[in-house]
């Protein structure tokens, strides 16, 4: 337990270091495919990553949030959407992804396959909500005082802040939770994963700590 420090995440680091304000060609310059985006106007971003835990689930799970998430573009909502990740059933979720995009052409959504790391900051920074499962919702999103709308399981029994709703693969419920956290607007910025100095106390933990390379074998 001696050797065992509470740092915080170098990651968090990187949101006290740069200018969160949005370029005015960031939804631009990383290309995709979709609607035309204006940063002057609120948008939602979504995220949802296959859970391999519920491999075959991955394409009835996206549809729930894209019907969640459907009836607010109609309304006007812009929607930054977010491609999965590679993990075992992205294509199922990829394929629901397609499928929405080839009927719903004329909705405000934009489908991006990613973004750079000081890009997405900036994205998450001063979105209206940050919805589906990812853990920069649960991590970022805390110190930022992002309204997120966690999905599913992928984040079961992770620490969140107060700026965190989970709700279920369920249309009606994701779309409620999504509203109200659009409505309730930014939370308080919660440090949970980081205050901005994690690098900093690692270095000098480096600096300052006996470190041993020799393997041992303790049980």
């Amino acid at each position: 337990e001696d050797t065992v420090f509470l740092t915080g995440c170098p990651a968090i680091d990187l949101l006290t270091e740069i200018d969160l304000s949005l370029p005015d060609d960031i939804f631009d310059r990383h290309k995709g495919v979709g609607d035309d985006l204006s940063t002057k106007k609120d948008y939602v971003i979504v995220l949802q990553h296959p859970v391999t835990t519920e491999y075959g689930s991955g394409l009835q799970q996206i549809n729930a949030t894209l019907a969640a998430v459907h009836p607010l573009a109609q309304e006007g909502m812009q929607v930054v959407w977010l491609w999965p990740n590679v993990d075992a059933g992205s294509d199922d979720i990829s394929k629901g992804l397609r499928m929405f995009r080839e009927r719903h052409r004329e909705l405000p959504v934009h489908f991006y396959r990613n973004f750079g790391v000081e890009d997405y900051a900036r994205l998450i920074a001063n979105a209206a909500c940050l919805v589906g499962n990812s853990s920069s919702g649960i991590r970022e999103g805390a110190f930022l005082g992002v309204p997120v709308v966690n999905i599913g399981t992928r984040q079961k029994n992770r620490e969140r802040g107060d700026n965190v709703v989970d709700v279920n693969y369920h249309r009606t419920e994701i779309h409620a939770a999504v509203q109200g956290q659009i409505e309730h607007g930014p939370y308080p910025k919660q440090p949970l994963f980081g205050d901005g100095y994690s690098g900093k106390r690692i270095a000098e933990l480096l600096a300052k700590e006996p470190l041993s390379i020799q393997k041992e074998i303790t049980y």
